[in-house]
């Protein structure tokens, strides 16, 4: 029987038991009456010198970065622009995801309490200004409300 070279890593997978040669570790845990994991524990442990893995050993894993990680990418921000009173906006977008979705939307607003612009990290949720209470950027220009 040839060493089976069938498994998705390439690898030749056959397992030799006392002699006999199983094409599996699979098989030759079912032949024997013992868990897959407890014949490849043996097969590649010099303690157990009658079982034979047949083929090449595996390597280590290879070590990933972030960059080629599907997940813990950081999320595309645009930079803070001049003022320009308000009429750019602009997407901070996800790439964990598959399409890449937007999360929020950044841009100059008017604070709805003062009425003065200020730079917003999410237009939609941050509509007050610091100075007001709220969780945007600190305002621009005179507050209206104040005595001259």
């Amino acid at each position: 029987m040839a060493a089976s070279t069938a498994a998705p890593s390439g690898h030749a997978v056959a397992i030799e038991v006392a002699g006999v040669r199983y094409p599996s570790a699979r098989q030759a845990a079912q032949a024997l009456g013992m868990s897959v994991s407890s014949v490849q524990q043996r097969a590649h442990s010099p303690n157990f010198p009658t079982f034979r893995w047949l083929g090449a050993t595996p390597g280590p894993r290879r070590v990933r970065t972030p960059e080629d990680c599907d997940v813990a990418k950081p999320l595309v921000e645009p930079t803070r622009w001049a003022f320009d009173g308000g009429a750019r906006r602009a997407n901070v977008i996800d790439l964990n995801v598959q399409p890449p979705r937007v999360v929020r939307t950044v841009g100059w607003l008017r604070c709805m309490c003062c009425g003065r612009f200020h730079f917003s990290e999410d237009v939609s949720r941050a509509r007050l200004c610091l100075n007001c209470g709220g969780a945007g950027g600190l305002p621009v220009g005179a507050d209206p409300n104040e005595d001259a």
